[in-house]
């Protein structure tokens, strides 16, 4: 067993997305909010989007999906996957 098979590939945080949603429902001067939240990692989207982008808001360490554009998927039990959703919804439910 290599430590590639017990640790993925490294791959830098990717800010743009939630720059991107954080501005189109509250503004660019919203964009340095950006700094309050933590970047978790890359997890599988649905099958037409593909990767999405998580991150957790530090105050209430609720979570946020976002597609590589700012696009925004909440999880469902339903369906044990992601769909899309309101951005604003969203972020105000990570927010609060």
């Amino acid at each position: 067993m290599s430590n590639s098979d017990i640790f993925p590939t490294y791959r830098p945080p990717d800010w743009y997305p939630l720059q991107r949603a954080l501005a189109l429902v509250f503004g660019t001067a919203a964009i340095d909010a950006t700094a309050s939240f933590w970047f978790i990692g890359f997890v599988q989207g649905p099958a037409d989007v593909g990767e999405l982008r998580l991150y957790e808001y530090s105050t209430t360490r609720r979570r946020i999906a976002l597609d590589r554009n700012g696009g925004a998927y909440g999880w469902f039990d339903e369906i044990n996957g992601y769909s899309r959703v309101d951005h604003e919804e969203a972020l105000i439910g990570a927010l609060v």
